[in-house]
């Protein structure tokens, strides 16, 4: 019996978004009980169940979670109410049109109509309304990096649903990378997972930004980008830091992107549509040990501009997770 229910939970992750998965484990964090596997299985299933049962993408799903976390802190240990109402509000923040008695029709009738409407004012007082496209980034960055702790398995494609606002987007994925077999490598595994995928490669900073550039000029903006950290010199391996920052490098296209899109630069953009970057490197932990020193590594998990910090090779079931993770 035991391992037929190890081989449902297995199931149940191939199936379930990493956005969902990761949400449960936040949850058991934040009720101080991370240690649950059941609670935070139980929470992962409510997220789901509310994702699909509302047709939510990825900004509604990051968003209620950014809304409930100081609500569950404050009322644990009824984290499914606390939830309940960050998911009206996250999807309210989000989609037009919504309303509370859409939760009791769609998502679960455990609680009053009354009660979500106490609670909503109550968290409307609460909340914090300042830097919001930069928390929403922030939260999403945070569920990927959680996600990447125990990634789900990506065997087999993963299909992009659609979402409240009809047909799901094209995965857009951009490759930075200055080897060719490299390049190759990650666009044949981004396939493998989403068969139809646009995916483009290149191998230098200036290529990289003005693809994205143009990108968001024809209205096909760029969703994941996979970037190396040394686009310049050879043997990479064995090269210091030092030497990589003062070359060409991943983090100069992460810092041209911030760039581009900070206020004094272009109007405000839609926090939906800001690239994902991912740096996928040998050098991934001398980076985030050297960030850590510096402080450049923040709560979310970002470096020095980049949303995530890989090692190289790449597995398909992180890869999964990026993908899945960058439709905020």
């Amino acid at each position: 019996r035991k391992a037929a229910q190890a081989s449902d939970l297995e199931t149940d992750r191939q199936t379930m978004h990493s956005h969902s998965i990761a949400s449960g484990l936040a949850i058991a964090r934040l009720v101080d009980n991370p240690d649950d596997p059941h609670l935070a299985q139980e929470a992962a299933d409510f997220v789901e169940h509310a994702r699909t049962r509302l047709a939510l993408d990825n900004s509604a799903v990051t968003c209620a979670m950014m809304f409930s976390q100081p609500l569950i802190k404050m009322w644990v240990p009824h984290w499914k109410f606390a939830y309940t109402v960050g998911l009206a509000m996250g999807v309210k923040f989000t989609t037009e049109g919504f309303f509370l008695i859409d939760i009791l029709e769609h998502v679960t009738q455990e609680f009053t109509l009354e009660c979500l409407k106490a609670g909503e004012a109550l968290a409307l007082e609460l909340f914090d309304w300042t830097s919001m496209n930069q928390r929403c980034r922030d939260f999403r960055n945070a569920l990927v990096s959680v996600a990447l702790e125990s990634p789900p398995s990506a065997r087999r494609p993963v299909p992009n649903m659609p979402t409240q606002f009809g047909p799901p987007p094209i995965d857009h994925v951009l490759i930075v990378d200055d080897s060719q077999i490299v390049r190759d490598l990650h666009e044949q595994l981004v396939l493998q997972i989403r068969p139809g995928a646009h995916v483009h490669c290149t191998e230098s900073v200036a290529d990289a930004v003005a693809y994205v550039q143009q990108s968001d000029e024809r209205d096909d903006p760029v969703r994941l980008i996979l970037l190396d950290l040394n686009l310049s010199l050879p043997d990479a391996s064995s090269t210091r830091l030092e030497d990589i920052f003062g070359s060409p490098n991943g983090f100069d296209v992460a810092f041209a992107l911030d760039e581009a899109e900070s206020p004094d630069n272009a109007p405000a953009q839609d926090f939906r549509f800001k690239p994902f970057v991912a740096m996928v490197s040998y050098l991934a932990d001398t980076v985030t040990e050297q960030g850590m020193v510096d402080g450049m590594v923040k709560p979310d998990g970002s470096v020095r501009g980049c949303d995530a910090l890989l090692p190289k090779p790449l597995t398909l079931d992180s890869l999964r997770v990026l993908i899945e993770g960058c439709g905020v």
